[in-house]
């Protein structure tokens, strides 16, 4: 006859290991339905589709470009990183909030090397510690995450990426890698 506290420990070992297959299956078969998730920051309500149109333009070369002037007050938004760069359909930038309070971002330019350009819709708002992410290919908009709806790539190794109030002032570079 077992004793009964060997019963125990045999009971609670194969709950363990019936839990952990149940929900590697689940995740399995969620991840098989619904793909991986692309945002890696958090999801805001959504405003109007009006809003949240970016208006890309196409800029002359630099040379032509008047220069922008450095911000030197308190930091505002840090450009984190260029992911994908020189695939169209992969590429995309991320910001992050570093700054107190909120920050509406309307009329905010990223700018290439070239003179391409993405200006930040109207009501578009980063909140502390939130962030953004900018892809070139297109889709459809949400305050987390804006479409650049290119079919060419913007970024490529040793570029500088440049973000820049409404008023002209660089907030931030970025070099690709």
């Amino acid at each position: 006859m077992r004793r009964p506290r060997t019963s125990l420990w045999l009971y609670l070992l194969l709950n363990i290991v019936v839990s952990a297959a149940t929900m590697l299956a689940v995740l399995y078969f969620w991840e098989r339905a619904h793909g991986r998730a692309q945002s890696i920051l958090p999801v805001f309500p959504t405003p109007s589709a009006a809003e949240a149109s970016p208006t890309p333009t196409s800029l002359p070369p630099e040379e032509m470009l008047p220069s922008p002037t450095p911000y030197t007050g308190e930091p505002l938004v840090q450009i984190i990183a260029v992911i994908g760069a020189t695939d169209p359909q992969q590429e995309y930038v991320v910001l992050k909030r570093v700054g107190q309070g909120d920050l509406n971002m309307d009329g905010w330019v990223l700018r290439d090397e070239d003179g391409n350009e993405l200006r930040f819709p109207a009501g578009l708002t980063l909140f502390p510690n939130g962030g953004l992410l900018i892809y070139t290919r297109a889709g459809t908009d949400t305050v987390s995450e804006l479409y650049w709806n290119r079919t060419e790539a913007v970024w490529r190794s040793g570029e500088v990426v440049t973000l820049l109030d409404p008023a002209g002032q660089v907030h931030a570079t970025y070099t690709v890698p």
